[in-house]
């Protein structure tokens, strides 16, 4: 790989992805969140996803010899998913996402599986940009790591 001078951080859902055909919220003690269940429900239709404009920077980003390509998505992957990601988005150079099990936030998963590479001497002198539609998430990793975000609206960002 050449000298990694860039590296773009991608959230899946509602920011390079449209998976709200399979997505609805509900409201738990007045705030309104992801219906986990429903989704957990819809898994199997992964296939039927459909590309954001964002994806046509994705797809530059993956093609940048220089650009380091990350997704960070609260998304258990199974093989569906991974199916999609492979022969329809490009699979990234490098993927973040939930055990199974995990029931951390989605800012907690994406900034620990983030992390190690603000460690790595590739990566020190690389201008990082986190892409992302839920505004809480975009705040505490951009926070955290003092990069660029830019926060993606979408009607799947809870």
């Amino acid at each position: 790989m050449s000298r990694i001078k860039k590296v773009s951080i991608y959230d899946m859902d509602g920011t390079i992805v449209d998976s709200s055909h399979r997505y609805r919220t509900k409201f738990v003690d007045n705030t309104e969140k992801i219906d986990l269940q429903f989704w957990r429900d819809n898994q199997h239709k992964a296939l039927e996803d459909s590309l954001l404009p964002l994806y046509n920077q994705y797809r530059l980003d993956l093609s940048d010899e220089n650009c380091y390509v990350i997704i960070a998505t609260a998304r258990v992957i199974n093989a569906l998913d991974r199916l999609f990601i492979n022969d329809t988005l490009g699979a990234p150079d490098y993927l973040i996402s939930r055990k199974p099990d995990d029931t951390q936030s989605g800012k907690t998963l994406k900034i620990g599986g983030l992390a190690k590479f603000f460690n790595l001497v590739n990566f020190n002198t690389a201008d990082f940009t986190f892409y992302e539609d839920n505004m809480e998430y975009l705040k505490a990793v951009c926070d955290r790591f003092k990069i660029k975000g830019v926060y993606i609206p979408s009607n799947q960002g809870h």
